[in-house]
C-alpha cells in the first residue's frame, strides 16, 4: 500500500514539472500604443484653430451630447450657416449625426467627413472614423436598404393590385358567359 501511494506522489511530482511556471506573455504593445496614441494628442486639428477650446476633444463631445438635444430645423439652421473651415466642417459633420437627420444630409456629411480627415490629427482620424464614419456609414445602408425594400414592396402591392382587378373582370366576363350558356341551354329546352 505505500508503494502505491509513493508512486501516485511521485508521478504527482513529476507531472507538476511538466506543465509550464509561467502563463505566456502576449504582446499588448500594440493595443497600449493606439490608446496612448489617442490619450497624448494636444489637438484634434494638425493646425490649432482660433479658438483653443475647438482643440480639445472634450469640446466636441459636449457640443455632440447638445446638438443632440435640437430638432432638424434647428441643426439644419445651423449648418447652413457654417462655413467651410476645418473646424466648422467637423461641426456640420456633428450636426449632421443625431438619428431623425434626414438620409441626404447624412450622406452629404458623409461627404464632409472626407473632406476634414485630411485636416485632422492621426488620432483624431481614428475618432471621427470609429465614432462618425463607420455608424453613420453603416446607417446609410441600412436607410438604402430600407428604401429599395419599401419600393420593391410598393412595386409588388401595384402588381396585386391590378392583378386583383383582372381576376375581378374575368370572374365578371366568366359570369357573362355562364349567362349566356344559361340562356342558350334554356332556348334549347324551350324550342325541344
Amino acid at each position: 500500500m505505500k508503494r502505491y501511494g509513493v508512486l501516485v506522489v511521485f508521478i504527482g511530482l513529476s507531472g507538476c514539472q511538466l506543465l509550464p511556471s509561467e502563463p505566456p506573455v502576449t504582446d499588448v504593445s500594440d493595443n497600449t500604443e493606439a490608446f496612448q496614441m489617442v490619450v497624448e494628442s494636444d489637438c484634434v486639428f494638425a493646425v490649432e484653430p482660433e479658438d483653443e477650446a475647438r482643440c480639445e476633444l472634450d469640446f466636441w463631445q459636449d457640443y455632440w451630447i447638445q446638438v443632440d438635444k435640437l430638432s432638424w430645423p434647428d441643426r439644419q439652421a445651423l449648418i447652413e450657416s457654417l462655413a467651410d473651415t476645418p473646424d466648422q466642417l467637423l461641426q456640420k459633420i456633428i450636426l449632421s449625426q443625431p438619428v431623425n437627420t434626414p438620409y441626404k444630409a447624412r450622406l452629404r456629411a458623409q461627404h464632409w467627413v472626407e473632406q476634414v480627415t485630411p485636416s485632422l490629427s492621426a488620432s483624431a482620424q481614428n475618432w471621427l472614423n470609429t465614432v462618425v464614419a463607420k455608424p453613420s456609414g453603416h446607417m446609410l445602408e441600412l436607410e438604402s436598404a430600407v428604401t429599395i425594400l419599401s419600393n420593391i414592396n410598393n412595386q409588388q402591392d401595384k402588381t396585386l393590385t391590378s392583378q386583383e382587378q383582372q381576376i375581378q373582370q374575368l370572374k365578371a366576363q366568366l359570369e357573362a358567359l355562364m349567362n349566356i350558356e344559361s340562356n342558350l341551354m334554356n332556348q334549347e329546352e324551350a324550342e325541344q
